[in-house]
């Protein structure tokens, strides 16, 4: 069997094998020698992706989100440079049939770890919100089986597909439905009007070049179970261009006389460069007959074997069939600015609009009562004309358009001064684009961009109803604040008064579509539609799962707060500490200070006098999008780093005084290495354990290691001489600096590394863990044995790391199978934080653990720690008799007692120390072979 990759090299599946088994190995991996491959990716991607963003300014377009552009790098397999997503597929199937099942309780989850099967091993994670966030969606539909016309679906670009019991009851909350859905983008969503109980979810959000789809899947129960039902991957194409169904954003079932036709509109997916390409070959309108196989339509080709890239699909009374199309990246296509329509079922189409421009994206409208009359809205001809709207009433054979004067038809003026007059979208009609039409009045017409507007004599004039925010001429306009940016508007079948749209906020909804002119009209309803895709946590220190403190860096909505006392529902009060998107956080340990973050350097702290960026505005816009941040808590010292993914040196910024009344910030810059193009930094770790110097951990795209040691002065950079084959995702510390963890975030790459003589020698943890993307790493401060790991299929576990191959099981219930960016740790009562990319923020408590004697790497058969609790008096029993270090840490994890030299059995007293919980280490040659808490009493 060969495997080809996308620049044509053939590899066997079993050279594959070996490159994983040789980092498994740990054979001859000189970290000077990085895969040449992977890092051809990465400069390819990342080059492609700055004339990228010089393209979309030349067009007044925004961009897709960087961070997509840094995932895929973090997630691609680095032989073939794409991603596997029918891994998540292919995984669900094992999880479903009861494969990596937790067997034994671990103390990370409350649990006694007995030892003992336990089959019922639940509640693992509690849900800390935010409570009422939202975030993007564009699928949206009222269940056709619920008779009051109350139940709706929706689908979260990430966060999966829920339903709500009564949209109409400000109060009534979301329900999850835990399915595949944690991995992939829910574009759209429809029902067959012959059957209700069938369904059928469109994934993979074009729009954004998003490669999280996973075709078509079908429910014929209602929703409650659900199977794929068009392809996925299969392969590649002559052409080197990865085959598959990625994005399906509009899917419509026509009743044919009793036969219902599903029709399905196809496009590929661009992202970044040839080592990205994927479903460009699919593309085109797909049509069954039976819910299950497709065909591509050959009456809607732009070549012999390929179809137009779709975008929208409409169906008029008469069953005739309306679909839009969007540009392809296929170098050359004709496919965008276009509707075609069919009267013979798909048999014959013919192109009845052409905007003249192969890029625009189009979306059309058929009016619900004449099947001749319809609206498009779209990107226009050139970048002087951003937006066009277009209305036909004979069935698509003549038009009148915007960018005819005195044709009777004109555009939306916003209100807000900050969106030009002909441009409502703000230059995102690529992104951003709506237009529906009144099911009862086809006069009547509502279009989105960044607001929405509604026309009420056939697209003549207009009237803004929603605003994303107060500012400017806004504050005045008595009209309800909707979140910006708008995908959907879908009315209520069973009262046509009422309807629901879909935003990068959420969901909201109106109850009477001719009262909209009041704040009250259009109303948020996101009640435990926790969709929010966080970046990155921090637990406060100081606080308490009862009196809580953590804040959050979230796409689109902020650096968010969850604090105070414990809600009736177990989620937390939700406040924004900082707006615009969310990035790393952190917290004082002794609460003087946090910081927020925006996109690159602009990172703000707060403290008692207010906040202040760390980083002069010339050094803000520098490094990655979402860039890693560390802070050294024991010298108040904040790193950042420096450079983007261009850059050929790794230089991080160093920024101390963070604890300074008045604040007195000094900052310089530190030039750890010259790297090659492409190789960047990943994460920065801060080791705890150093007290009186910065000692700093320093990962790589490529899976270089770094150690810099009296960072906070001169700083001395050694190189960890061992290159972990992938993108270096997290780095964490055991019982000391000798005791490192690594994960790698890529597919088909070895995953967690594990090192216990401070990075000379390193073994793989990798075990039974399956091939998806590991984002971050903890483990138990209490038993070495316990390591859980944050993965894009949620969170994995084991009780035994420290066996040659630990066995990992799914730890993820009350959670769920969703992306887990980051880990974070109070040591006071014992705390873990999971941040999520797609369902906000999960904790969990650590239980005290009775010693155990069956960890051999930390305890030597018959340790003793005595007496414990002690008044300060304490004794180690060794019984291999050798003298060993003992360290002693607090709550904060602060080393606050050293001793020397201390021979088995030999008293020592911690009297200078407070009444509370310490973790005591015990150090021989410089490796710990035993970990306690002990208790000052």
């Amino acid at each position: 069997m060969k495997l080809k990759s996308i620049f044509g090299v053939g590899l066997t599946v079993a050279s594959l094998y070996l490159n994983a088994q040789e980092v498994q190995k740990g054979t001859a991996n000189n970290a000077s020698k990085v895969n040449k491959k992977y890092l051809k990716h990465i400069q390819d991607i990342t080059n492609s992706y700055q004339k990228r963003i010089q393209d979309a300014r030349e067009h007044k377009q925004k961009p897709p989100d960087e961070y997509y552009l840094q995932d895929f790098i973090a997630t691609m397999d680095p032989e073939t440079g794409t991603v596997h997503n029918k891994n998540y597929v292919d995984l669900e199937q094992k999880v479903a049939s009861g494969k990596f099942q937790p067997e034994k309780n671990l103390k990370l989850f409350n649990g006694a770890n007995d030892g003992q099967a336990n089959k019922s091993i639940s509640n693992l994670w509690i849900e800390r919100g935010p409570y009422e966030t939202g975030g993007r969606v564009r699928g949206i539909m009222f269940d056709p089986n619920d008779l009051t016309g109350k139940k709706v679906w929706a689908g979260g670009v990430s966060g999966g597909l829920w339903f709500n019991n009564d949209i109409s009851d400000p109060s009534s909350e979301w329900t999850l439905v835990d399915a595949f859905w944690s991995n992939t983008t829910v574009s759209c969503i429809t029902s067959d009007p012959n059957n209700p109980q069938i369904f059928y979810v469109g994934t993979g959000e074009v729009e954004t070049g998003d490669f999280s789809g996973l075709g078509i899947w079908k429910t014929t129960n209602g929703g409650t179970t659900w199977q794929q039902v068009f392809n996925l991957e299969s392969g590649y194409a002559s052409n080197g261009v990865k085959k598959g169904m990625y994005n399906i954003p509009s899917i419509k079932v026509v009743n044919n006389n009793g036969v219902s036709e599903v029709y399905a509109g196809v496009s590929g997916t661009y992202f970044a460069d040839a080592a990205t390409f994927a479903g460009l070959n699919e593309a085109g309108l797909y049509k069954s007959t039976d819910g299950t196989n497709f065909t591509l339509l050959n009456s809607l080709l732009t070549t012999a074997t390929r179809g137009y890239d779709i975008q929208d699909i409409e169906v008029g009374t008469d069953n005739s069939i309306w679909v839009a199309t969007r540009r392809s990246s296929f170098s050359g296509s004709t496919s965008g600015g276009r509707i075609f329509k069919s009267t013979d079922h798909g048999a014959t189409f013919n192109n009845v609009y052409n905007v003249g421009n192969n890029n625009a994206r189009v979306m059309v409208e058929v009016s619900s009562t004449n099947p001749l009359k319809a609206y498009a809205l779209m990107q226009g001809e050139t970048s002087a004309e951003p937006i066009r709207l277009a209305k036909t009433t004979d069935g698509g054979t003549t038009w009148i358009t915007t960018n005819t004067a005195g044709s009777g038809i004109t555009l939306p003026n916003p209100i807000d001064t900050g969106q030009p007059d002909n441009d409502f979208t703000r230059g995102q009609a690529f992104y951003d684009l709506v237009i529906e039409t009144d099911p009862t009045n086809d006069d009547h017409v509502y279009v989105g961009g960044i607001d929405s507007y509604k026309s009420t004599d056939g697209g003549a004039t207009w009237t803004q109803y929603t605003k994303w925010s107060n500012n400017n001429a806004l504050s005045t306009a008595n009209i309800s604040v909707v979140h910006a940016d708008q995908h959907a508007l879908v009315f209520n079948p069973k009262n046509p008064s009422q309807f629901v749209m879909g935003n990068d906020g959420g969901i909201f909804f109106a109850s009477n579509k001719d009262n909209l002119a009041s704040t009250t009209a259009v109303g948020m309803r996101n009640k435990r539609f926790n969709v929010t895709q966080f970046y990155h946590g921090t637990l406060n220190p100081s606080s308490t799962s009862a009196a809580e403190d953590m804040i959050l860096g979230a796409q689109d909505n902020g650096t968010k707060r969850l604090s105070g006392a414990v809600l009736a529902n177990n989620f937390y009060n939700t406040s924004e500490v900082y707006g615009g998107d969310g990035a790393y956080t952190a917290f004082d340990d002794q609460n003087k200070y946090l910081i927020a973050s925006y996109t690159n350097n602009y990172h703000i702290i707060f403290n008692a006098q207010g906040g202040y960026y760390l980083l002069a505005a010339a050094q803000r816009d520098a490094g990655q999008f979402i860039n890693p941040l560390a802070v050294d808590r024991n010298l108040d010292i904040a790193y950042t780093n420096a450079n983007g993914s261009g850059s050929t040196s790794i230089v991080l910024n160093r920024i101390s005084g963070l604890a300074s009344i008045p604040l007195s910030l000094v900052r310089t810059q530190l030039t750890i290495a010259t790297v090659a193009a492409g190789e960047f930094v990943t994460d920065i770790f801060a080791s705890p354990y150093t007290t009186t110097s910065s000692t700093l951990f320093i990962g790589l795209s490529s899976g270089k290691l770094y150690k810099v040691t009296n960072a906070n002065t001169t700083h001395n950079t050694s190189t960890i001489n061992y290159n972990f084959g992938g993108y270096i995702s997290d780095i964490k510390l055991g019982a000391s600096e000798n005791e490192i963890m690594v994960t790698v975030s890529n597919f088909n790459k070895t995953s967690v590394f594990y090192s216990t003589d401070g990075g000379t020698t390193w073994v793989s943890k990798e075990g039974n863990l399956p091939d998806i993307p590991v984002k971050a790493i903890f483990m138990n401060p209490q038993d070495n044995n316990e390591v859980i790991l944050g993965t894009y299929y949620g969170v994995w576990g084991t009780s035994n790391f420290q066996t040659a191959s630990p066995t990992w099981a799914l730890y993820s219930d009350g959670l769920g199978k969703f992306k887990v960016n980051h880990f974070d740790y109070r040591p006071s009562d014992k705390t873990i934080l999971a941040v999520t990319y797609g369902r906000g923020a999960f904790t969990t408590n650590v239980t005290t653990p009775t010693l155990s004697t069956s960890n051999v790497q930390y305890n030597l058969l018959k340790n003793k720690v005595y007496p414990n609790p002690t008044r300060g008096p304490i004794h180690v029993n060794l019984e291999n008799g050798k003298a060993a270090d003992i360290e002693i840490y607090d709550a904060a994890g602060r080393l606050v007692l050293t001793k020397k030299n201390v021979k088995s059995d030999e008293e020592f007293n911690i009297e200078s120390l407070g009444k509370g919980d310490y973790v005591l280490k015990v150090l021989q040659n410089g490796t710990m072979v035993h970990t306690s808490v002990i208790i000052r009493k």
